[in-house]
Order: structure tokens, then sequence, then C-alpha cells
């Protein structure tokens, strides 16, 4: 879904959005790709901005976490894609859409 953002920026916009990691470009509703896209905006400045004040771990909700702020419950976490990258994702309220 995001490439050249980043894997950290991955991880955390997919998780703001509530987008399953695995879900298809095909298959993402466009109301979540608009959303999805302003988001990983938004979130590339707050990145940056964090990581010059040395923060950035701090604001993490999803990367290298173990447990769902929202659901309570444990992230999955797998190596995702051609480079199998660490993805933290939670199968409870990370959508996954497919046709």
């Amino acid at each position: 879904v995001f490439a050249g953002v980043g894997n950290i920026i991955k991880n955390e916009v997919l998780y703001r959005v509530r987008l399953h990691p695995e879900t298809l470009v095909k298959d993402i509703p466009g109301r979540t790709v608009t959303e999805m896209m302003k988001e990983a905006r938004k979130y590339s400045f707050e990145f940056l901005e964090q990581k010059k004040a040395g923060t950035l771990k701090k604001h993490w909700e999803a990367y290298t976490k173990k447990m769902c702020k929202r659901c309570d419950l444990p992230f999955n976490k797998k190596y995702i894609g051609k480079t199998k990258r660490r993805t933290y994702y939670c199968e409870n309220c990370q959508v996954y859409y497919y046709s």
C-alpha cells in the first residue's frame, strides 16, 4: 500500500486510518484512500518534528508495540511485502478489504 514513506510512517498511518496492511490497493474504498493520503501527509510532518525533538518513539501507537491501545488486544507482527518489512497491526480494528 505504501511505497516510499518509510516503514514507521507506513505502520502508524495504517493504524490511524484503521486499514489492514495486507489490503490490496484496488480493494481500498475511495474515502479510505483519501483519508490515508491526508493522514500520511499530516503524520509525516509530526514525525519530522518528533524526530527533531528526540521524542519520536514516545509517540508511536503501532510500530514495535505489543498491544493495541484501542482494543487492548495483542498486535500481530508480520514481515510483509517484497522487502519483508516489519509490520505491526491489530486484526480487530484494522479492516481488511477484499473483493
